[in-house]
């Protein structure tokens, strides 16, 4: 019985990349990718509060297509930032630590504080490196939201560490940085205690509703995207459906993720009682990813309607491409 279900899983495997690379209304890079990348690795200074840190050597910052990238646990533990994981939805969460996290926070940092350093100096000089790393690997989450990634910006994991452009981090991680390409040296300053952490919902006193804003007088990847003031500009059209895009592949991946991991705990399963666990447990899973996407199209038919745009065909569109995803992962599981 194993052996005929590794003969189809090696099918469907099959089948679930040819749907990958060829169902239309998915975007180009909505697949995870694996490939070589030429990078040009430094080591950052990281100034926070005025201390200088340098990132632990296997896990340092570098240049890529003119932008800084940062390695995200690094970058959100020198804020003081708790950071997990999810295996199963490949999703990494920022949040506001507990109180015992943050004292191990605080700990953490003191092992990569280096005293009396000359910031007005680069701590190294770039290096040329090829690295071979996975693409637009994981969804991200700040403060207990979801966020989706611009088109524009591409993150990358690379031996279990996932960098993203420091504008991008900046936004989501609602602080106020600086990078200097001289130096190589990234500033970031917390926000006053007296805000609320910076999850976007500041007084207005530079406690976190203005966005993370990121100042770079050297390489001209990094730009300040506003504080939000003046004229409200409503999304396009292509924004909103965009948005929608990177939601939507994060939900494909998951149903195919869940599918791989259902599938291997199916397959040693011994006794009906088992079977009928993972079966409850892949359909829960299933179920909650169903509703999830059932959410965000219905959010963009709102959206669509309240902007005066047509609503089309698009969720249709996306709904077709996330249930063929889905019927991959039923079959690799029960067939």
């Amino acid at each position: 019985m194993k052996a005929n279900k590794l003969g189809i899983r090696a099918i469907l495997l099959a089948i679930a990349c040819v749907l990958m690379v060829s169902i239309g209304t998915t975007p180009v890079n909505a697949v995870t990718k694996q490939k070589n990348v030429v990078v040009y690795k430094a080591n950052f200074h990281f100034v926070v509060n005025g201390q200088v840190y340098h990132a632990p050597k296997d896990t340092q910052g570098f240049l890529y297509n003119n932008r800084t990238y940062v390695p995200i646990r690094f970058a959100s533990y020198l804020l003081e930032k708790s950071v997990e994981w999810n295996q199963m939805t490949s999703t990494v969460s920022v949040k506001q630590p507990s109180e015992s996290q943050l004292k191990q926070l605080q700990n953490y940092k003191k092992q990569y504080l280096v005293p009396n350093v000359d910031v007005k100096k680069p701590a190294s000089s770039l290096k040329k490196e090829t690295i071979y790393t996975l693409v637009d690997a994981a969804g991200y989450n700040f403060f207990g939201k979801e966020q989706s990634i611009p088109k524009d910006v591409t993150t990358f994991l690379h031996k279990g560490t996932l960098y993203v452009p420091l504008r991008y981090f900046a936004e989501l991680i609602q602080h106020d940085i600086s990078y200097s390409s001289a130096t190589h040296t990234i500033t970031m300053n917390t926000r006053s205690q007296n805000g609320d952490g910076g999850n976007g919902t500041g007084n207005g006193n530079g406690n976190g509703n203005t966005g993370g804003t990121v100042t770079d007088p050297g390489t001209g990847d990094i730009e300040n995207p506003g504080s939000g003031a003046g004229e409200v500009v409503p999304p396009t059209r292509e924004e909103l459906v965009s948005a929608v895009d990177s939601q939507l592949r994060r939900m494909e991946q998951r149903v195919t993720t869940i599918g791989y991991t259902m599938y291997e705990k199916y397959s040693n399963a011994t006794t009906p009682e088992e079977i009928q666990s993972i079966k409850d447990e892949f359909y829960a899973l299933i179920a909650k990813t169903d509703g999830e996407v059932q959410a965000i199209l219905s959010q963009l038919d709102k959206d669509l309607t309240t902007y005066n745009y047509e609503v089309g065909s698009d969720s249709a569109d996306f709904r077709a491409a996330y249930e063929a995803k889905k019927e991959v992962a039923l079959a690799l599981v029960f067939s």
